[in-house]
């Protein structure tokens, strides 16, 4: 088997493995792989094509057939306050007769020491299978709440703010990525989008019947927006429903509740730490549904660079030890010191850990999106300090995402 990423000419048949591993065929199946290449370099449809030569894949020893593929594609993401280096990993796709045959662990293999060496922090991905993915160090990180609500319960509020439909002649996209920087900034594993992962504000409505709109305070300030698209059965989903205040939310709801006429629910997904509870005054009846949706996957893949920028609380100092069975650099101890108003340092060292995890558990606990302060849940964590001191380093923070790769 050989590994390497794909040459130019390879990038249609990466397609093709795409198509025929998700069953959902080629959007230009008459492509040439010349054309494809020239498509993917003067006229990139996605950031997959931007960043085409990131693709690895698994061939057979003639070096010819392809067997499996998946796409490293780089991303700027927050954590704790820093704008990182992100891989997100798309389109994994393996012809099914080569599945079971470690093409796409050897690739992982080979990626993750590539992505170790270009730099980047962490990495994320949406899985099929949470288990297959925790072989190669990946672990449940994000998760989001999805609320339902029914339209005639929302509370009638009056609100000094107005709204805006976002058109083709009038996209509103600077005001949508003024709301979005905000919350890029509150949340670790947002990712800071580019210019193409705006184009969607450029689409017309009037044909797609998918629709935005941006709340705008009674100065004119916009606080958020929300992109509805009606479904067959009368509810609406909401595809991004985004706002970083309690008015901008209540402009939202207040616009929704315009809605019930038409329409009976509309559901959304919202990061775990919105509590919509005390806005909402009638949870009886089937008003209010929710339940909790896993998000995706990450994985240190620098763990030293992730304790130096960790956000602590208070002082102290802790010794972490690591085990990472494919990242050769992370699979140490660390001996970790901090203090308010001062940079963490961070040295390797051979005393013994206050905390000894694998990768997998390290990833989840230092992007906040689980707390070492009870063990109880965290079995595969070894705990040889009070929780207490654990808890400084490794404690629950605002985590979300909303991108899909």
């Amino acid at each position: 088997m050989i590994i390497r990423k794909i040459r130019a000419q390879e990038l249609e048949r990466c397609q093709q493995l795409f198509a025929v591993a998700f069953e959902c065929g080629m959007a230009h199946p008459e492509r040439s792989a010349q054309e494809a290449v020239d498509a993917a370099r003067l006229r990139p449809s996605g950031r997959e094509e931007v960043y085409w030569d990131s693709r690895w894949a698994a061939f057979e020893d003639d070096d010819a057939t392809m067997m499996a593929t998946f796409a490293v594609l780089p991303w700027t993401a927050n954590f704790d306050g820093h704008a990182v280096p992100m891989a997100g990993i798309g389109g994994v796709a393996s012809l099914p007769q080569y599945r079971r045959g470690g093409a796409i662990r050897g690739c992982f293999e080979a990626a993750l020491r590539d992505m170790y060496a270009s730099g980047f922090v962490f990495s994320y991905l949406y899985p099929f299978s949470n288990a297959f993915y925790r072989k190669f160090g990946y672990e449940l990180a994000c998760d989001a709440a999805q609320w339902r609500l029914r339209l005639a319960g929302l509370p009638e509020r009056e609100t000094a703010g107005s709204w805006r439909l976002c058109e083709p002649e009038r996209t509103l996209e600077a005001d949508i990525r003024a709301i979005d920087a905000l919350r890029q900034k509150r949340y670790n594993g947002m990712v800071i989008a580019g210019d193409m992962e705006y184009l969607w504000t450029r689409e017309n409505p009037f044909a797609t019947k998918v629709y935005t709109y941006v709340y705008y305070d009674a100065a004119g300030v916009p606080l958020s927006y929300m992109t509805l698209v009606p479904e067959a059965n009368r509810e609406l989903t909401c595809r991004r429903f985004v706002f970083n205040d309690r008015e901008g939310l209540l402009g939202l709801l207040a616009l929704l509740r315009r809605f019930a006429a038409d329409h009976s629910h509309a559901s959304m997904a919202l990061p775990v730490d919105v509590d919509l509870q005390g806005l909402l005054s009638e949870y009886c009846f089937g008003n209010v549904e929710r339940s909790l949706l896993q998000r995706g996957m990450a994985r240190a893949v620098n763990v030293e660079a992730m304790l130096r920028m960790a956000r602590m609380r208070g002082a102290g100092e802790l010794v972490v030890a690591v085990r990472d069975d494919q990242i050769p650099e992370n699979n140490a101890a660390f001996e970790l010191r901090f203090a308010e108003e001062r940079a963490n340092t961070v040295r390797r060292t051979e005393a013994t850990p206050d905390v000894a995890l694998t990768v997998q558990d390290f990833s989840r606990l230092i992007l906040g999106c689980c707390a070492a302060a009870d063990p109880m849940w965290l079995p595969d964590v070894e705990l040889n300090c009070a929780p207490e001191r654990a808890a400084q380093v490794f404690y629950r923070k605002p985590a979300f995402i909303s991108q899909y790769f």
